[in-house]
């Protein structure tokens, strides 16, 4: 490769060698009330009364938990995001085990990896 010829990387960005940190598609990143970016897994959205929730675990935590929020789609001009909304403790409480609900479901319908250690393995 000749040395002004740019390479592209997967993170989109161009230069001869990738330094970057590449994020994965299911890493949704926050801001926090400082400024800071805050990389959270997508785990799943789940729907309730109309509205959308998205169910995030924070990736570099050692003891994650997971965090629930509203989905707000906002569009502006072509350009379509959403904010993510906070929720008051009862509704959580009652997502998050709606989520649990469906990850066991999923586990027990979806799951044909015979070493992935799932309870249903056990029978």
């Amino acid at each position: 490769m000749d040395e002004n010829e740019k390479k592209q990387h997967e993170c989109d960005c161009e230069h001869d060698e990738c330094d970057c940190e590449t994020v994965d598609e299911d890493v949704v990143m926050l801001e926090d009330e400082d400024g800071n970016q805050i990389p959270f897994y997508h785990i799943a959205t789940l729907d309730r009364d109309g509205k959308e929730y998205a169910c995030l675990q924070q990736a570099d935590d050692e003891d994650p938990i997971v965090e629930i929020f509203e989905l707000q789609e906002v569009e502006e001009g072509d350009e379509v995001y959403y904010n993510f909304l906070p929720i008051d403790d009862d509704l959580y409480d009652e997502l998050y085990k709606q989520l649990e609900e469906e990850v066991a479901a999923m586990s027990d319908d979806e799951c044909d990896d015979p070493d992935c250690e799932c309870h249903h393995h056990d029978d």
